[in-house]
């Protein structure tokens, strides 16, 4: 074991590990003066001698490593620093020449991969040489099957040339919502490129990478060949080669609402699974043990690069490397320190990975499994040691993966305790090594794979139909909001003091109860049952060219009006086809509601029927659980008809109202129904519903996409002046007329609006009516989803580009 002791204190790489994290985290969000504070900190220490000096050493050796770490990521920032960001600024094309730096995920007629940079140019001559190679994630739009066979046959490594247009990648868009910037800056990548194909020229490589892909190819075949089911071949590939691209979006969804998506990531357990079917089958050849070993470990350099090296296969191929190669040895190592060293190694390599949530949950689960586990072994003694390993390991994966969990996706199923401690044995210990023999097994002749392929595939479909019928249920406590950083201080140091509070002796039944108690509170305030008290927070979603608005009233009531829509066009060719294509309602709204931590939906406002407004509610209805739809009395056609029949199966109340209807969700905060009035005075548009928000003495109109004549109407309710107008119809020049705007004299108005749309919104001239009123005014296009939150005390806003 890696350790120096010093007057008592000892010193480890464990210890230094998670101080060189806590650097790296200090560099990433702090100004660089932090370094110098540090320092001032460990020179500071020796003159208090108050301090023993055992405890004075290791003081300054913790601040002196964090100090350490910090300038590496500093430096590693400095040297990583983009060329090509100032051209892709100002979205520039280039031509460039570099090497591709991952596999090609061929996705429909999109093919995207990364590229690293070696030389680029405006003209096609005059190369010019990048000081350091620079990462680019490139997207190619394929116009011909032909062409997504031979994209697909491109391999990491091979020379790859191209006329480029470079951009810089957009951030998120909505609170809490997938940072596509942030995520490709923690991959090395600051600049994004899109080319036609007709420009690329590529050279086949025979390289490392090439032939380790092309070996992941040959067996991913193989499963096909010997699973008929396409969905069993797509999971099995997952399950066994980590090769995700064809599991189906609705199981891999399903797996990741009930905490299973770890089961189809490499990780330790199929590191131990390989190892130990290939050591068994070297000695029953007869080899010696130490040479046995010793091949293992090469074979598991060779596993690791054909699952794809990914940031679990690589950690879980060093530990377990190092641990055989112990065994060599013949040596004993504390798997603290070999989880440390490897940390440490891969963090060298590339700071960066700190910040992939691949790279953290595997790092955070496989340590919660180091220091929790053996604690199974003094409790329940009198249950079987394999019984209480199985609860022990569920436990400690699932406490240490939570706060994860809620704060990159905002899901944690309450099934998921129970669901992981009886399906993940099965799938691992049952699913996973008759995969692997069938495998195997298999290169021979497939015959002799079809038992472990029959019995795999029967156990998978006896699985999955349950799990399936079990994510229907409408459970509570399955969507969390966005955890604030002190709660998940406090829940870090609750499992770091736990096995402290253990090993001095506190593990007698009322400190475990304590112990419990202390972490349901934690659960509790989780849930933020606190914030939001006497507060009106309205959020315009930027859904594109629609509308969607999420009103949420003193943590009682929630009200969703409009869901936004995707216009989709029917594929004419089937290679076109995307595996998983993007949706507004499933991937906008969704994700925005579950950070919220919202689950029932109180009421559901449909303004109208346009696709815009209620083409994403089809993929909301199924995952939360409402109180009544309100809609606007007309005979629905199409997407809406589909909609409404949804709720009708769900059993949820579908209503209308009348002009001048009114009703109250809180004191101080009252909604009234201004139109539509009967079906037949209006259609369209001119039938959208209108309602006005009055809270805490501030008014908010919502007015769908009322045109003129709706309008007219409105104004004829002689309505007061109003705070917020939520501009009709996107800012089109059919609405916001002069004489709406004159009455209500908003004094902010917010348009949902798509950027760049086709239909030229919003108009110049609403712009003029609204700048002519006084009227400050946010857009989606430009700002992003904006917030507004309205308390007794006033108003205030927030728009995601100050907000993230």
């Amino acid at each position: 074991m890696v350790r120096q002791r010093d007057g008592g204190v000892s010193v480890t790489l464990y210890r230094a590990s998670i101080t060189m994290v806590f650097g790296l985290l200090l560099s990433a969000y702090l100004h660089p003066a932090w370094l110098l504070a540090a320092a001032a900190i460990g020179c500071a220490v020796p003159m208090i001698t108050a301090i023993p000096d055992s405890l004075r050493r290791c003081i300054i050796l913790y601040v002196f490593t964090s100090i350490l770490s910090g300038l590496y990521f500093t430096g590693y920032e400095i040297l990583h620093q983009s060329e090509l960001k100032p051209y892709a600024e100002q979205e520039r094309s280039i031509w460039v020449r570099g090497t591709i730096d991952s596999a090609v995920i061929r996705d429909g007629d999109v093919a995207r991969f990364y590229l690293d940079v070696q030389e680029w140019t405006f003209s096609g001559k005059n190369w010019n040489k990048i000081g350091r190679t620079e990462r680019l994630a490139i997207r190619i739009k394929l116009d011909q099957e032909e062409e997504a066979e031979k994209a697909e046959a491109w391999r990491r490594g091979s020379a790859w040339s191209g006329h480029v247009r470079l951009s810089v990648p957009s951030g998120a868009r909505n609170p809490y919502a997938f940072d596509y910037s942030r995520y490709l800056y923690w991959q090395g990548v600051q600049v994004i490129g899109e080319a036609s194909y007709r420009t690329v020229q590529v050279e086949a490589s025979n390289g490392m990478w090439a032939q380790f892909q092309n070996w992941q190819d040959d067996a991913a075949s193989r499963v096909e060949s010997l699973f008929d089911d396409p969905e069993v071949a797509g999971y099995m590939k997952s399950l066994l080669l980590g090769v995700g691209d064809d599991v189906n979006p609705e199981l891999a969804e399903m797996y990741a609402d009930l905490g299973l998506s770890h089961v189809l990531a490499i990780s330790g357990l199929h590191v131990t699974l390989v190892s130990s079917m290939f050591m068994w089958t070297l000695e029953r050849t007869g080899l010696g043990r130490r040479w046995a070993l010793t091949a293992t470990v090469s074979m598991l350099i060779g596993y690791v690069f054909i699952v794809g090296a990914s940031a679990s296969a690589v950690r879980s191929g060093l530990m377990g490397g190092v641990g055989l190669a112990c065994q060599v040895l013949g040596k004993r190592i504390d798997g603290k320190d070999v989880w440390a060293g490897t940390l440490i190694v891969m963090l060298l390599a590339n700071p960066c990975q700190l910040w992939h949530i691949g790279f953290q949950l595997s790092f955070a689960v496989t340590l919660g499994l180091i220091i929790f586990v053996p604690f199974s072994q003094h409790i329940f003694i009198r249950i079987p040691l394999w019984i209480r390993t199985l609860v022990a390991v569920t436990i400690a994966a699932q406490a240490v993966s939570f706060p994860f969990l809620i704060y990159h996706f905002h899901q944690f199923s309450a099934l998921s305790w129970l669901v992981n401690l009886i399906v993940t044995p099965i799938l691992s210990m049952v699913v996973l090594p008759l995969g692997y023999i069938a495998l195997v097994v298999g290169m021979i002749h497939p015959f002799l794979a079809s038992w472990p392929v029959l019995l795999s595939t029967h156990l998978l479909q006896w699985l999955h139909e349950p799990l399936f019928a079990l994510n229907q249920m409408e459970m509570p406590f399955s969507h969390w909001p966005h955890p604030d950083w002190w709660w998940l201080l406090l829940y870090a140091g609750l499992l770091f003091v736990l096995p402290i509070l253990w090993q001095m002796g506190y593990h007698r039944q009322r400190d475990a109860i304590v112990c419990l108690a202390l972490y349901i509170g934690l659960l509790v305030l989780a849930r933020q049952p606190f914030s939001g008290d006497q507060e009106v927070r309205i959020t315009f979603l930027d859904v594109g060219q629609g509308d969607s608005i999420v009103v949420e009233i003193s943590n009682q009531k929630v009200y969703l009006i409009d869901a936004g829509g995707t216009i989709r066009f029917p594929v004419r060719e089937s290679w076109r086809e995307k595996r998983d294509p993007f949706e507004v309602g499933k991937d906008i709204v969704l994700p925005f509601l579950r950070a919220r931590g919202i689950e029932t939906i109180d009421r559901v406002v449909l303004t109208h029927g346009d696709l815009d407004h209620i083409g994403g509610m089809a993929a909301l209805v199924p995952r939360f659980s409402f109180g009544e739809v309100l809609v606007n009395g007309d005979t629905p056609e199409g997407k809406e008809r589909e909609v409404l029949q949804q709720f009708h199966q769900k059993g949820v109340p579908i209503l209308t109202g009348r002009p001048g209807q009114s009703w109250s969700d809180a004191p101080g905060v009252d909604w009234r129904w201004l139109q539509p009035g009967q079906p037949s005075e209006a259609s369209g548009n001119e039938a959208s519903i209108v309602l006005q928000l009055t809270a805490y003495g501030k008014s908010v109109l919502f007015t769908g996409d009322i045109e003129r004549d709706g309008e007219r109407r409105v104004v004829q309710y002689g309505l007061p002046e109003v705070d917020v107008l939520k501009v009709a119809h996107h800012g089109s020049d059919t609405s916001s007329t002069d004489a709406l705007l004159a009455s209500l004299r908003p004094k902010t108005a917010v348009i949902s609006v798509g950027a760049n749309n086709r239909y030229g919104h919003p108009s110049a001239e609403v712009l003029q009516r609204l700048k002519k009123t006084g009227s400050k005014v946010y857009r989606t296009d430009r700002h992003g989803a904006v917030t507004l939150i309205i308390t007794p005390n006033g108003m205030a806003w927030k728009t995601q580009g100050s907000n993230t």
